[in-house]
């Protein structure tokens, strides 16, 4: 008799990460593809809609799904990227990513016309070039021939779910922008204003419902078996969520990729915080406020290039000091989303000296980045009102010892960090499960295990080294108010 396996596949901003798990959560097997995004000066950053399914028949591949008999598939994905498809389900244009910030102005004229955002999407989604409504103004200002040949407006999960079920099936968190996430109702109003039809609004499902089959045609191309269940899928940091338990109990938590998603799950009816986004309990089993960073490691990165090192060679020079014994960094290297939500803010060091070299910025930025953490999070708790006791952790790295530590200090509270480190790609899995039975619930046993770490005796509180960052932070932002007076005399 086979074993039960799921299949879960969450396109991330660089790659597809592809999870095979077995019903009793173990893991079958694993695989990552690739592919490249554009970057152009005047903030361009794009990606090919093509190479998702590219990577995912690679990856699917890699990963030994090719031919099972699978019981369910489940998607995630980077929000938002937009993937505009014709009426043929073929894309117009390259996808483009959330990192694409062309569309500053357009934001800033939809924040000036339109003000409150709340009404018009159910949920306060900032008015800032990360999201659909700026991009789909500067497509129509600079792109009218993608506008007419728009028929809907995807993520890149579900430009693969279209292409793997023939159903065009979004959520409406990962829709956001396009929707109304209390109603599901096309935000009919504000794409008007931009110059694109209602109509291109995918319709919408719950992230664990089943979107549709695997079709004959898309088991010939990605080797997989036919009518195998496939969900609607969710957003990447939604799917890990679910992957670390957020949505079980009211919990706080850290994901951590190339920026990290920081918040708390709660079964309260709370307003919306204007510098917090809010997963409303209308997408999910509980709401949820919580806030992105831009980089996370992404600044880990920069440093290994800076140092010219790999990333392993720069988290060894940063366990090789203690956390807060570094100079303070603010990891603003691309601007910042929550809680300052501005992307001409920059990256400042405070504190370096002569007698500082590699290790100590290496541990500044590790501890930068974790500070970074628990700034979104001190906000997200103090609006609730319920800090919690212990934090979820998972990530790439999240088990690592500098990151361990760091966050230890920053957070000054027990640590549950997730065993499986592609939390998201195990969330699609569970998405998958959840399709297949027809329940939430289902998804739960493919959870792995947990490793609890607690805070040594005698080690930083939190407040203090908080206090110390939030005060380089406003350094970055006193000086980017600066170099904008000066420009406009």
């Amino acid at each position: 008799m086979r074993r039960n396996a799921w299949l879960g596949l969450d396109f991330g901003t660089s790659s597809v990460k592809a999870l095979l798990v077995r019903g009793d959560g173990s893991v079958a097997g694993r695989a990552s593809a690739a592919y490249p995004t554009t970057y152009a000066p005047g903030g361009v950053a794009e990606q090919e809609a093509d190479d998702y399914l590219r990577a995912a028949r690679e990856a699917i591949a890699a990963c030994g799904a090719h031919d099972m008999p699978l019981d369910g598939i489940g998607l995630a994905g980077q929000t938002p990227t937009l993937v505009p498809v014709d009426a043929q389900s073929e894309p117009v244009r390259p996808a483009l990513t959330w990192q694409d910030h062309r569309a500053d102005d357009e934001a800033r004229t939809l924040e000036d016309e339109l003000g409150d955002p709340e009404p018009l999407f159910g949920t306060r989604l900032p008015w800032t070039a990360a999201y659909a409504p700026a991009k789909l103004l500067w497509l129509s200002r600079h792109e009218p021939e993608t506008v007419a040949r728009t028929r809907f407006v995807l993520q890149p999960k579900d430009y693969v779910g279209l292409r793997l079920t023939g159903s065009p099936l979004s959520d409406p968190w990962s829709s956001k922008g396009l929707c109304h996430v209390l109603t599901s109702e096309p935000a009919a109003g504000v794409l008007g204003r931009v110059g694109f039809a209602p109509e291109v609004a995918p319709p919408l499902a719950a992230a664990w419902e089943r979107r549709g089959a695997v079709t004959s045609e898309a088991a010939a191309a990605f080797r997989l078996s036919e009518g195998a269940p496939v969900s609607v899928g969710w957003s990447d940091a939604a799917a890990a969520m679910l992957a670390v338990g957020a949505f079980e109990h009211p919990s706080a938590f850290v994901l951590s990729g190339t920026s990290s998603i920081v918040g708390v799950t709660s079964s309260l009816a709370i307003p919306a915080h204007p510098r917090l986004l809010e997963l409303p309990a209308s997408c999910a089993p509980l709401s949820v406020h919580y806030g992105p960073t831009e980089s996370s490691g992404a600044s880990l990165e920069w440093l290994a290039r800076l140092l010219r090192c790999d990333t392993a060679e720069a988290l060894a020079l940063a366990a090789s000091i203690e956390p807060g014994q570094a100079p303070v960094f603010v990891p603003y290297l691309s601007g910042e989303r929550a809680p300052v939500w501005r992307t001409d803010v920059r990256a400042v060091v405070v504190g370096l000296g002569s007698e500082h070299g590699p290790a100590e910025l290496a541990r500044a930025v590790v501890d930068g980045v974790c500070l970074s953490e628990a700034d979104v999070l001190a906000l997200a708790e103090e609006h609730t009102g319920s800090p919690a006791s212990a934090v979820a952790v998972a990530g790439r790295g999240a088990d690592q010892a500098p990151w361990r530590e760091a966050r230890l200090a920053a957070l000054g509270r027990p640590l549950r960090v997730l065993a499986e480190r592609d939390a998201s790609a195990l969330g699609a899995a569970m998405l998958g499960a959840a399709a297949a039975a027809g329940t939430l619930a289902a998804a739960r046993p493919l959870r792995g295990g947990v490793d609890i770490a607690q805070p040594v005796t005698g080690s930083h509180a939190s407040a203090a080294p908080l206090g110390r960052f939030r005060r380089a932070a406003q350094v970055s932002l006193a000086w980017q108010e600066a170099a904008s007076r000066s420009s406009e005399q």
